[in-house]
């Protein structure tokens, strides 16, 4: 007896299941091991951003500091500055001119060449009151005049006094008085 396919019905089979196969399993893992090599990552750089923080904390902190022992190291053209003689009622007012570009070279004061002039970033300063350089000279030691005066075109301006950052330190900034005010 002839059978045919179709009149004998077989029963249904289920689709295949996808088994996972090493290359998936393998994928699995790296998926895996790239999250915890990211999160590990993550978290270390969320130090370092914390750590960096608080060092430009710190910085600006320093920064504000310096700015108020040293005011002259931030000064601008134009700003004035004083000092207090002490034991005198006067105060010497001086007026920042800038920093000087000038390379040093021997100077001549009163036929004494023996001098060198300031150095490339000294401050100078020019005198806007009545009391002279002299005083604050002497507290800081800027002496001999010839090597802490500026100069232009090898000629030695009489009326500036030309020093390094670290005789700064006693320089206030100067605030102008109000006659009326309470102080």
């Amino acid at each position: 007896m002839k059978t045919s396919a179709s009149s004998h019905s077989s029963p249904s089979l289920p689709p295949p299941q996808r088994q996972n196969t090493a290359v998936e399993k393998s994928s699995e893992a790296v998926k895996n091991g790239l999250k915890v090599f990211f999160d590990q990552n993550q978290l270390a750089l969320q130090k370092n951003l914390e750590e960096r923080e608080a060092a430009m904390t710190l910085a600006e902190q320093q920064l504000k500091e310096a700015n108020e022992a040293a005011p002259a190291l931030f000064a601008k053209p134009g700003d004035r500055f004083t000092f207090h003689v002490k034991y005198c009622d006067f105060f010497a007012l001086f007026q920042y001119v800038g920093r000087n570009e000038t390379p040093p070279q021997k100077a001549d004061f009163r036929g004494d060449h023996n001098y060198q002039s300031p150095e490339i970033g000294w401050l100078i300063f020019r005198n806007v009151g009545e009391v002279s350089f002299n005083a604050y000279r002497d507290i800081v030691g800027a002496w001999p005049i010839a090597a802490y005066s500026h100069y232009e075109g090898g000629e030695m301006k009489n009326d500036t006094l030309c020093i390094p950052p670290s005789m700064c330190g006693e320089l206030n900034v100067w605030k102008d008085w109000d006659e009326d005010a309470d102080y």
